[in-house]
């Protein structure tokens, strides 16, 4: 599975803070967490120095000889995905992130035909803000918390598309976003046929970029219209997509509580919220 990188070496890691609410972590919990991930992130820089940001013990700020700013290793989405899975999956998922960036990937190449549309929610995206990345890589609010942002694609990872890289192509801003979704189209699962009733739970499943199905208006305006206002989808993963028909009440209570168990155990949720298309966006079940 590929894992999204920033295109700064500042920003290695970050993208596996948490894309969903950040789970109870208390100050306790998060220190024997950190204390514990400690050694093995040194283990892994050798020559680094490797020291915990004051007062966040789950950022992890690692600095290589020769280099000034430090890799800013972000453990909160990793600790929330342990508070809900076994003690080997646990570990598996932590040694996965610091091999990541121990071995960090080759930044994928940033040209027009390795465009893609990724989709996160709003704590991500504030989180990107937060990293003073600059310039900020094209993007569109789809939802109430939910953002289509611009990626360029590899085999071995994803990073965000910084504007001024997309410049340097001689691409337009909205030639861009053509190249992208164009490219992202094709390898996401297409939505049931224009008029088609769903029955029970739809499962869309893919290797990479399932989510960005949510980024793709015209194709849910046709299913939200054949299925009435009751629709209801769940974006979990880049790999899961879930719609159904849910009327309010305690039928969506149901399938909130299978959106928020299904983003817990997800290594990098998208978002545990259930969404329903109004107006040609994406809105939070109440």
């Amino acid at each position: 599975m590929r894992r999204l990188t920033f295109l700064p070496a500042m920003l290695l890691g970050s993208a596996l803070l948490a894309a969903t609410p950040v789970l109870a972590q208390t100050g306790s919990q998060a220190r024997a967490f950190a204390r514990d991930a400690l050694p093995k992130i040194r283990a892994a820089f050798p020559d680094a120095e490797v020291v915990q940001e004051p007062g966040e013990p789950l950022q992890i700020n690692i600095t290589r000889t020769g280099e000034t700013e430090p890799a800013m290793l972000n453990l909160h989405r990793v600790f929330g995905y342990c508070q809900n899975v076994a003690a080997d999956a646990c570990e598996a998922e932590l040694s996965g992130l610091i091999g990541m960036l121990a071995n960090a990937p080759k930044t994928p190449e940033g040209e027009a035909a390795n465009l893609r549309v990724i989709v996160r929610d709003a704590q991500y995206w504030n989180y990107v803000l937060g990293t003073k990345l600059d310039p900020l890589p094209p993007h569109r609010q789809i939802g109430d918390d939910l953002y289509a942002i611009l990626a360029f694609d590899s085999p071995e990872a994803i990073a965000l598309a910084p504007a001024d890289r997309i410049a340097e192509l001689g691409l337009s801003p909205e030639n861009a976003w053509l190249f992208a979704t164009r490219q992202t189209a094709r390898i996401i699962p297409g939505l049931p046929e224009a008029g088609a009733k769903l029955d029970g739970l739809t499962v869309f499943q893919g290797e990479e970029y399932t989510g960005s199905m949510m980024a793709y208006p015209e194709r849910w305006e046709a299913l939200a219209a054949a299925n009435g206002p009751d629709l209801a989808v769940i974006a979990n993963s880049d790999q899961f997509v879930v719609a159904a028909v849910v009327p309010d009440g305690e039928e969506l209570e149901k399938y909130r509580g299978l959106a928020e168990d299904q983003c817990k155990l997800a290594s990098r949720c998208i978002s545990p919220n259930v969404y329903r298309w109004r107006e040609g966006k994406w809105v939070i079940a109440r």
